[in-house]
């Protein structure tokens, strides 16, 4: 049997130094409780506790699934199902965008009032996003002036913006100039007035049939997920009315939602493009500085800059620059058939509307003596 050296020092003792002794305690102890750590921590895993089980449920964007992820924060940017946030809502919204968007002052909401006036709309046929921040385009008692500048002075509490029809060629595949472009003119108005919420809309689909053969579904849609994917990048709201108007079945707009060209919304379309605008809506905290300062005198957007169709290169149809609203009742043709008509009671007869539009059932865009948009139930015939 082999006897025990009783000479020998105990491990510790063998490092002569006592500084060394300490350390190796030290890294003993942190060697111990890490070891300790790893095993609660296998056990939390293995059996996790009701509150993180409860933590989980509330936050699905925690899941390790990588498409779980973005599935959640898509969710976040794009605007879900509200109560009907009504009229005032689009009343305090300022709406920027093309043709499309020119329309909203020209037809009636259920309701027999514009769903815009030219206090609350900028928009000019043929327009693309390029010309956000170099085209003066918006009339104003100080001055005439881009989208970007006008802005900042009608400090309004959120924007709805609308463009890329104009910006399809039917041919690009990768959106990533558009979107370098849109992400520069939106953070051009978020630095000129950071109090505004910024709501991108998507681009409207097509008819089966219609007269543009740039305008392609599949580009529409590739451009709608790039600007998705935009709005969650930069923390803006993404408006998909896209799903609103397009008939699954077909892959095409709606039928009835478009108008005779196929490529710009009919009553139908923008009854339903509204309706949704105002059940996904985007309401914060009033943050804009207080008090808001005096607006100039809005006398409303030049919408009809462009006499060329960036789509098809031909001239723009009057029914495209000056779009007029379908009759919807027996009171309108009566009222067409009058030579007089009274107007917010400031345009006692048809030939004094600043349009020099002998038809009094014709003014629109804030032409009727500087007044918001008139509409057949404001006039009244004689």
């Amino acid at each position: 049997m082999k006897k025990r050296d009783t000479n020998r020092k105990p491990w510790l003792q063998t490092f002569e130094k006592k500084w060394q002794r300490v350390l190796i305690i030290l890294l003993l102890i942190i060697f111990i409780i890490c070891m300790t750590m790893s095993v609660l921590y296998g056990f939390e895993l293995l059996f996790p506790s009701g509150q993180q089980e409860s933590t989980a449920s509330a936050s699905p964007s925690s899941s390790s699934s990588i498409g779980t992820a973005f599935t959640a924060n898509a969710a976040a940017t794009t605007l879900a199902l509200t109560a009907d946030a009504g009229r005032s809502y689009l009343d305090s919204t300022l709406f920027l965008g093309d043709s499309n968007t020119v329309r909203f002052m020209s037809y009636n909401d259920t309701d027999g009032q514009p769903y815009t006036t030219a206090q609350n709309t900028i928009a000019v046929v043929g327009m693309g996003i390029n010309a956000i921040d170099t085209l003066a385009c918006e009339q104003m008692s100080t001055g005439t002036y881009t989208m970007t500048q006008s802005v900042p002075i009608l400090q309004p509490e959120r924007i709805i913006i609308t463009f890329g029809t104009n910006n399809l060629d039917g041919v690009t595949t990768n959106p990533s100039a558009f979107i370098t472009e849109y992400t520069k003119q939106l953070k051009e108005i978020q630095e000129s007035y950071p109090s505004v919420d910024i709501i991108v809309n998507s681009i409207p689909p097509v008819a089966a049939v219609n007269q543009y053969p740039k305008v392609k579904i599949s580009q529409i849609e590739l451009y709608n997920t790039a600007i998705e994917q935009m709005c969650e990048t930069n923390g803006w709201k993404y408006l998909n009315s896209y799903e609103a108007l397009i008939d699954e079945t077909t892959g095409y707009a709606k039928t009835g939602y478009m108008a005779g060209d196929g490529l710009h919304l009919s009553q139908t379309g923008l009854q339903a493009l509204f309706s949704y605008i105002r059940t996904h809506a985007y309401e914060t905290q009033d943050d804009r500085p207080k008090p808001l300062e005096d607006l100039p005198t809005i006398i409303g957007p030049l919408t009809t800059l462009y006499s060329v169709n960036p789509l098809n290169n031909k001239e723009f149809s009057s029914d495209v620059l000056n779009p007029t609203a379908e009759p919807t009742s027996s009171s309108a043709a009566s009222c067409r058939s009058s030579s007089k008509h009274v107007c917010r009671n400031c345009c006692s007869d048809a030939n004094s509307n600043t349009n020099g539009n002998t038809d009094p059932c014709a003014i629109r865009n804030g032409s009727c003596c500087g007044e918001p948009s008139c509409t057949d139930k404001q006039q009244q015939c004689s």
